[in-house]
């Protein structure tokens, strides 16, 4: 059984930058390098993480440094040639998926370009060394999450940013978990597929995604987020396009 969907189509949202203003500067980046120092992933989660998403949406540092010392965080940064950090790119493994956890660009700095090839970037990078099946990314639905008056960027301009760069929303109620004890989910979101495995693409450019990785990725999204496996009411509603079909097709 398979369930088909197309991007743009009633009841599938396409969604995925930074804004760019006229006043924003050209930023000259030196190559993206690996995040291997604790206390450099800490100052990067301060300085650039921090100001750049609602604490309901940020993982805790102690927390995103365990992972990154059990290979199950990794994370880009470029720098100025000054050597300091403009941007970061925060991706989590599991063993078919992997999940672009944070891009995000030093305040004062967004628009000049870095994030876009920081994404590109990171993608490459990941698609060589772990041949991920999917890459996804979480974002909040500019139809739900309408403002843009605060710092943490505009939810509409970050949903053309992805999807420029040929990101495909994946028909299911995203809602974010509970990243620590005290911190709420985030209902509104929007799962989106950034890149797939070649095996996995028709001729027509449709991607055909299995849904058990799916499914199984996002049940251990929760367990290790919430202490607990999803089957509430709302995770369930999240989960159920993922159990109803074998796999999901969505098309550009």
């Amino acid at each position: 059984m398979r369930a088909v969907y197309r991007a743009g189509a009633p009841g599938v949202q396409v969604v995925a930058a930074l804004r760019p203003t006229l006043l924003t500067p050209i930023v000259e980046a030196m190559p993206a390098a690996e995040v291997t120092s604790l206390d450099e992933l800490r100052a990067l989660h301060a300085a650039v993480l921090a100001p750049s998403f609602p604490p309901d949406e940020l993982e805790d540092v102690e927390a995103m440094c365990a992972d990154l010392v059990a290979g199950r965080t990794v994370a880009l940064v470029s720098s100025s040639d000054a050597g300091v950090p403009v941007a970061v790119a925060v991706g989590t493994r599991s063993e078919q998926v992997m999940l672009l956890s944070y891009l995000a660009v030093a305040p004062g700095t967004r628009g000049g370009g870095v994030g876009g090839e920081l994404y590109d970037e990171a993608l490459r990078r990941w698609r060589d060394t772990f041949d991920p099946l999917v890459v996804l990314a979480e974002i909040e639905d500019p139809d739900v999450h309408t403002s843009a008056a605060d710092d943490h960027g505009d939810p509409a301009a970050r949903a053309r940013f992805y999807l420029r760069r040929g990101a495909r929303a994946l028909p299911v109620p995203y809602v974010q978990p509970a990243l620590a004890p005290g911190l709420s989910r985030v209902p509104g979101m929007q799962l989106l597929a950034l890149s797939v495995r070649a095996s996995v693409v028709a001729d027509d450019d449709a991607w055909h995604l299995p849904t058990e990785p799916l499914r199984n990725f996002l049940a251990a999204y929760y367990e290790r987020a919430e202490g607990e496996p999803p089957t509430d009411p709302q995770a369930a509603a999240m989960l159920a396009p993922l159990r109803a079909a074998d796999e999901l097709v969505v098309g550009p």
